[in-house]
């Protein structure tokens, strides 16, 4: 893909693509710029306090030095501390390990397994919006699996347990949901009804979503999930799609995005490649090689940009900074089936080889007691600020933050070294960037774009050529 960079310092990248001219990038002050030999020449100087330099570039040495530093709000962000009362306003319910369907790749292996017990979750949610009224704030709460229409009747307790509790404490809590859409016509009107937001996991054509995503009985899914989604529209609950592309799925996936906007009214399709765990593995499912996928990704993108939708890959971002890739090091507040506290959403059972990794804790079976692992949350804490620094001389750093954290420990990635969503995020990285220097909001459709002056790459605005 031809994507390479330089680091001039802590904050300032130079990037590249197959020889083009590059561009300087400061991805925490929001400013990309193209640049010439030159005029790179003298940024370097003023980099280096050169104030002649600075000023035949046209900027003031105090805007260069604001350039080269780490403000002290993203230094924080960097370095969180635990805080002295753990009191989360927002819990992910993990109700069932049971699965409706039995997609060829699912990383947990759905189907089998265990619901969560009643005296878990109902303490888990008073817990949440205890913690939600006492602090003045709104609740969250996030249904996962499994999916919830594998345990359709506890599903509904818990629903309806929530909205009970939110209503006598006064607090407003809203609901979502990860599914895979598989539901009868009254199952799916209930979650219209009750549920905020939805995550849906949809393949593509017919072609391609029914061969992974099947019933217990090899059966196909597709037609029922667009009829849920239909009900969900009627309802007016949003919902955005989740693609899983394989590598034999790979070349139909723009014919896939151009699907699923003439089917459904999502705005945001999310396209991730495979990444082989669990069900993956055994089923011998290869994930697309990472510059078959960027090219793919990117015919797909000009499909969905033209039905004024948004394709989007998880590390593919260049706005602001984090902590970590996601919010497992805060950490995320999930409640396993078993009643074990994870802050990933990939690691749910406990003979999982990385839940030593991601489990922090537990509540007891009864429901009497939150036990947190305070020192297993700052070894958490600690991994995530370590991959981030492992990642410290990579333009992409400040936003991907080393990465996914089960996939990367997963496949035993060594401080400063790359693996394919690592190529795929750079290349995507920098069409964000190229499309901001074009006058476009890279985080809209074309067609949505602001006016060319200037556009918002990350915190500030600032776009030149030069």
């Amino acid at each position: 893909m031809g994507i390479s960079w330089q680091a001039l310092g802590d904050t300032v990248f130079l990037v590249s693509r197959d020889g083009d001219r590059p561009l300087l990038y400061a991805p925490l002050q929001g400013l990309v710029l193209e640049a010439n030999d030159a005029y790179v020449e003298r940024f370097r100087a003023a980099l280096g306090a050169d104030e002649d330099a600075a000023r035949a570039i046209g900027l003031e040495p105090e805007t260069v030095a604001d350039l080269a530093r780490v403000p002290d709000e993203v230094r924080r962000t960097f370095d969180p501390v635990w805080p002295e009362v753990f009191e989360p306003t927002s819990v992910t319910l993990f109700l069932t390990h049971k699965c409706t369907l039995r997609c060829v790749y699912c990383y947990c292996e759905g189907g089998a397994g265990r619901d969560i017990d009643w005296p878990v979750l109902e303490r888990a949610v008073r817990f949440v919006l205890g913690n939600a009224q006492r602090l003045g704030r709104d609740a969250r709460v996030a249904f996962h699996g499994g999916d919830v229409g594998a345990c359709w009747p506890l599903f509904r307790r818990a629903v309806e347990f929530v909205e009970a509790e939110s209503a006598a404490a006064g607090v407003k809590t809203s609901l979502s949901i990860g599914t895979n859409g598989f539901y009868t016509e009254e199952q799916a009107a209930y979650i219209a009804a009750h549920i905020a937001s939805a995550t849906v996991s949809i393949d593509g054509t017919p072609a391609v979503h029914d061969r992974s995503r099947i019933t217990p009985g090899g059966g196909p899914s597709l037609a029922t999930v667009l009829r849920s989604l239909a009900i969900f529209e009627s309802g007016g609950l949003s919902y955005s799609i989740r693609m899983t592309v394989t590598a034999e799925s790979l070349p139909a996936l723009a014919g896939s995005v151009a699907y699923l906007c003439e089917n459904t009214h999502a705005r945001t399709i999310r396209a991730e490649p495979l990444y082989a765990r669990g069900r993956a593995t055994a089923s011998h499912l290869q994930a697309p090689e990472p510059e078959a996928f960027v090219a793919a990704y990117r015919q797909a993108r000009t499909v969905a940009e033209g039905y004024g939708r948004r394709l989007t890959y998880s590390g593919a971002r260049i706005s602001g900074s984090a902590p970590a890739f996601c919010s497992f090091a805060r950490p995320t507040f999930g409640v396993t089936p078993h009643g074990d506290l994870t802050c990933c959403y990939e690691i749910l059972h406990p003979d999982d080889p990385l839940a030593a990794e991601f489990f922090y804790g537990h509540i007891e079976p009864d429901g009497s007691a939150i036990v947190v692992d305070e020192e297993q949350v700052a070894a958490i804490r600690a991994g995530a600020k370590t991959r981030r620094q492992g990642c410290a001389h990579c333009f992409c750093v400040y936003a991907c933050a080393g990465d996914c954290a089960a996939k990367t420990i997963d496949s035993g990635r060594g401080d400063g070294e790359s693996t394919g969503r690592c190529e795929i995020t750079r290349a995507l990285v920098y069409d964000m960037l190229e499309c901001a220097l074009a006058g476009q909001d890279p985080t809209k459709p074309t067609g949505e774009a602001p006016p060319v002056s200037a556009v918002a790459v990350g915190p500030h605005l600032c776009v030149e050529r030069s």
